[in-house]
């Protein structure tokens, strides 16, 4: 389907991205791929064919800087690192996300392109937000259900004390909050793009926005919680009608715990926050370590050169197991072990200093954004920022950070 697109109305396939960028299913290619990892490269072989990476003019400097850091870490990793073919995969994995930010610069420039993508974050959500419900009737009703799937080794459900975290059709429950997240308030942005529609898809943000919580994602809520303090500072009256809006979400979270006693919300929500609670106070003190991020901290700390320079692309799994050794970056079978955060999965490739401006880069972008009164790119960018420091959010930073360049360029250009 990405093919067909790209080889008729690309525009369209700005639609179906939200989805392909979360959706986990498997795609037998050499390899089995997911969707994320397919797509990203079929737009890297449309930037090759093309001969050309498009960048808005005032954005040059930023990419040709994170280019010549992307070469340098992937010649150190490819000639000195002690892994060659996890460097190679992950050479492939940022050339994708190059022309993800390309195409979604070139595509959002295009008149119709922001409300075809906003309409597809929100079936994106809808989707996702209908069969997660589903999830909690079939776990409590007996029925068939697609649960996490574990690679090729099988699948499960989460529980956060004996209540259901659901995952829907995303490959965890985290993945999937901050997902439904910028998905749900799609919904009540474009509710005031299409007034006739205004009331059906303020449900839609809303239902979304509620199966949220069944995540059960501590870094999520967390994420939630900085999102709104800032978004208050950003966005003082604006913000606040929203935060005023979410109210009866909470309301109906409360009175669910409360008539149906026998879900456990309540005891689950304490549960999950007192266990994570102990984990950071333990974090390497403990008899089973199963957080990376601990170990990845506690490295940095110890080699300020690394945190500073990085160990090179994708050397961050042998150089965490040859420190700590097994069930650090690679696991008693082989297996990989990543780092659930985007900032530190930054730091080990690219360097402190690369991921510092980075970070900078997209800070300035969520500014800018809230000056020309783009509020709905600017309050994703910001929520997926903050969500990026405890899991992999940077494919849906650089696909609204393209957009959001793009809208960016085009107020300039019409304000000249």
């Amino acid at each position: 389907m990405a093919l067909y697109f790209l080889a008729t109305y690309p525009v369209r396939l700005m639609g179906w991205m939200p989805a392909a960028l979360t959706l986990y299913f498997f795609i037998p290619f050499v390899t089995l791929m997911t969707l994320w990892q397919t797509v990203p490269m079929l737009l890297a072989g449309r930037v090759l064919l093309n001969g050309k990476l498009r960048v808005a003019s005032s954005a040059k400097p930023i990419m040709l800087f994170f280019l010549i850091v992307f070469f340098s870490s992937s010649c150190y990793a490819l000639v000195a690192g002690s892994d060659g073919s996890r460097a190679a995969i992950r050479v492939i994995y940022y050339t994708g996300l190059f022309a993800l930010m390309s195409f979604s610069y070139e595509m959002a420039r295009r008149p119709e392109s922001y409300e075809i993508f906003l309409k597809g974050l929100v079936v994106t959500g809808a989707i996702l937000a209908a069969y997660a419900a589903y999830q909690i009737f079939a776990v409590y009703g007996g029925l068939p259900l697609r649960g996490i799937v574990r690679g090729t080794t099988g699948v499960d459900v989460a529980y956060e004390y004996g209540v259901l975290r659901v995952n829907s059709f995303a490959n965890e429950p985290k993945r999937l909050g901050y997902v439904l997240f910028v998905c749900g308030m799609a919904s009540l942005f474009l509710a005031r793009m299409w007034p006739r529609w205004k009331r059906r898809l303020k449900w839609v943000g809303y239902g979304t926005l509620f199966m949220s919580l069944f995540t059960f994602s501590g870094s999520y809520f967390l994420s939630v919680f900085l999102f709104t303090c800032i978004a208050l500072l950003l966005y003082p009256s604006f913000a606040t009608k929203y935060v005023v809006y979410t109210l009866p979400l909470v309301a109906l979270v409360v009175l669910v715990g409360a008539f149906f006693p026998e879900l456990e919300i309540f005891e689950a929500i304490q549960q999950g926050y007192v266990r994570r609670e102990q984990e950071i106070e333990i974090g390497l003190d403990g008899t089973q370590v199963y957080r990376q991020e601990f170990y990845a901290w506690d490295y940095l700390k110890r080699y300020p050169i690394a945190a500073f320079f990085g160990v090179g692309l994708g050397q961050y799994f042998s150089t965490l197991f040859g420190e700590y050794g097994a069930g650090v970056g690679i696991n008693a079978y082989g297996g990989l072990l990543p780092l659930n955060s985007t900032f530190l999965e930054m730091v080990f490739d690219f360097g402190g200093a690369a991921t510092v401006m980075f970070y900078a880069a997209i800070t300035w972008l969520i500014l800018n954004l809230r000056k020309v009164g783009e509020s709905y790119l600017s309050f994703a960018l910001l929520f997926l920022t903050i969500q990026s420091f405890t899991i992999l959010t940077i494919q849906f930073m650089v696909l609204f950070a393209g957009v959001g360049v793009a809208r960016l360029t085009m107020y300039k250009e019409s304000v000249l």
